[in-house]
């Protein structure tokens, strides 16, 4: 059964309804992602497991017995004693970041499949 952060109350069920259709949609998403250089599927997968965390207990208590997870969870402890402005600075660079590798991915996967035409 699950419930929310608090432990306290069951999580409603239309909530609970979206939550498990925005994981799905993440999931297709971040699959096609790993497919095309152009779409961040990791982030997206990332996403579906931290949502999927909050309305399961029993995968929350999985992922915090993974050590890579732990590792994780320590950098984004450190982003959280950054200022606001210094958090949006920091998104914007990695966005940034993940557009330039985006596009640059996206021109090698052209460049190679003109070059074997």
């Amino acid at each position: 059964m699950a419930y929310s952060k608090t432990g306290s109350q069951p999580m409603p069920f239309l909530l609970k309804g979206l939550c498990i259709a925005a994981i799905a949609c993440c999931v297709v998403i971040g699959l096609i992602g790993l497919v095309l250089p152009i779409i961040p599927g990791f982030l997206f997968l990332f996403f579906a497991v931290f949502l999927l965390a909050r309305i399961s207990t029993r995968f929350e208590s999985i992922l915090k017995n993974n050590a890579s997870i732990a590792s994780w969870k320590r950098h984004w402890h450190s982003i959280n004693a950054l200022s606001i402005t210094q958090r949006i600075k920091l998104s914007f660079w990695v966005f940034a970041r993940t557009i330039v590798s985006g596009i640059s991915s996206g021109v090698r996967l052209f460049k190679r499949a003109r070059d074997n035409n």
